[in-house]
């Protein structure tokens, strides 16, 4: 990898890690009207605006892609999207902290695999082990993240949570039910099709080259028409939300707080380029990378959202007042960089 792919993927990594801060400022919208607005810019036209400034070829290449290529891009995308969702389910279930570390885990490992085992001729490759070892510490680094989150919260529950929850015990351990591990491995295996929709989709990447089209601008439409699927279903879900909803169609309403409401529009604006930005970095790192693009880049990615998540985490007082939590998550985040280290050099091992 170039000294400009290491820059871009630092880039997505760190986008990838704080693109959920904005959700935060999402008062006085509800969750619907927000999710809808972010995922209507994030999933659909920052895509399609950055795909058009990056080529002029943008729409040719879509309409010159087999429409088997397309439908199975958009399928992938599609699941992808249902994934996310059962995420928001599953932290009703398990918590916030094994969500997170199963997810991540599955997600990145299966994520990776899945499309490697898909490249003719790959296991022979010199540099097909440290893909594997790469792989495998990021698996073990989420791991100790998902465990330093999970003593946070019992941390946090014993120093100051207990005047702020009404939840005994019975109800903790009804949410860590076999339902919900299940929906949160479903959850976990779902969203690593995202990036096994983008390799479905690589044959657009030559459509565009064979166009003349550069290797930086060739993937961004494969990933463009991949995350196209995940908002038919993210934006479909928002909509009847909002459409079903009383209470949703009320909150959307903020007619008394105007100033506020677009401020947090503004925000679920920029939560979308924030989501997106890693994609379409990635993206171009992938393209230059060749056949084992998306499987290098995507766990890389992952990792290091979870590594800066964790840092914004640190400076926004999530780990205040849980020592033994923070001892691990910085184990997690050693663990994690050095898989990142071992995928990205890897062809010097």
């Amino acid at each position: 990898m170039s000294i400009l792919g290491i820059i871009l993927i630092l880039l997505a990594g760190f986008s990838q890690g704080t693109f959920g801060l904005g959700m935060k400022h999402q008062k006085p919208l509800s969750w619907a009207h927000f999710w809808l607005v972010y995922t209507f810019f994030g999933m659909l036209i920052i895509p399609i605006l950055w795909g058009l400034f990056s080529t002029s070829a943008f729409w040719p290449i879509l309409f010159a892609t087999p429409h088997e290529v397309l439908f199975k891009a958009i399928g992938l995308g599609f699941l992808w999207g249902i994934g996310g969702i059962l995420f928001g389910k599953s932290v009703e279930y398990v918590g916030i902290s094994i969500t997170n570390g199963v997810v991540m885990g599955l997600a990145g490992g299966l994520g990776a695999i899945i499309p490697l085992m898909g490249i003719p001729g790959v296991i022979s490759s010199p540099s097909f082990i440290w893909v594997i070892v790469g792989v495998v510490m990021m698996l073990v680094g989420v791991g100790f993240s998902a465990h330093a989150g999970i003593i946070r919260d019992k941390e946090s529950h014993l120093s100051s949570s207990l005047s702020e929850t009404t939840e005994t015990a019975s109800d903790i351990a009804s949410k860590r039910s076999t339902i919900g591990l299940l929906i949160v491995i479903l959850a976990g295996v779902l969203s690593s099709l995202l990036n096994v929709g983008f390799e479905a989709a690589n044959p657009m990447v030559k459509i565009a080259t064979d166009m003349g089209v550069s290797t930086s601008a060739a993937g961004l439409p494969a990933r463009a028409i991949v995350v196209f699927g995940g908002f038919l279903m993210n934006a479909g879900y928002a909509l009847y939300l909002l459409l079903t909803s009383k209470k949703d169609l009320i909150s959307t309403e903020t007619i008394s707080e105007p100033q506020a409401t677009v401020k947090a529009n503004l925000w679920a604006i920029f939560t979308g380029l924030l989501w997106f930005l890693p994609l379409g970095l990635s993206g171009i790192v992938a393209a230059r990378i060749g056949v084992l693009g998306n499987t290098i880049t995507w766990p890389i990615m992952l990792s290091l959202s979870l590594v800066f998540g964790n840092i914004w985490g640190y400076m926004t007082d999530e780990w205040k007042g849980a020592k033994k939590a923070f001892m691990w998550m910085i184990a997690s985040s050693g663990i994690l960089i050095l898989s990142c280290l071992i995928l990205t050099f890897k062809d010097l091992l």
